[in-house]
């Protein structure tokens, strides 16, 4: 009998390719307040957010977008 884990999904490379998808999108928002290019606590806080959406079975880049995109505290305009 062989377990099967959950986590290896989140290294097939339709899974990687909806992440680097979705970060990107993420990474290109347009905040002036935000310094994108150093800012690598967003960098980190954005790739747990999304690694734990995959981990819950959310593979869909425009749904990954959207719900970290939600879960950030960025500053207002």
């Amino acid at each position: 009998m062989t377990s099967q884990n959950p986590q290896t999904a989140i290294y097939e490379p339709k899974t990687l390719a909806a992440m680097d998808q979705a970060f990107s999108a993420i990474w290109k928002a347009d905040d002036p307040f935000r310094d994108y290019a150093t800012d690598s606590q967003l960098r980190l806080a954005i790739g747990r957010k999304l690694l734990n959406l995959v981990a819950d079975g959310v593979t869909d880049p425009s749904r990954l977008r959207y719900i970290t995109l939600g879960t950030l505290v960025l500053p207002r305009r």
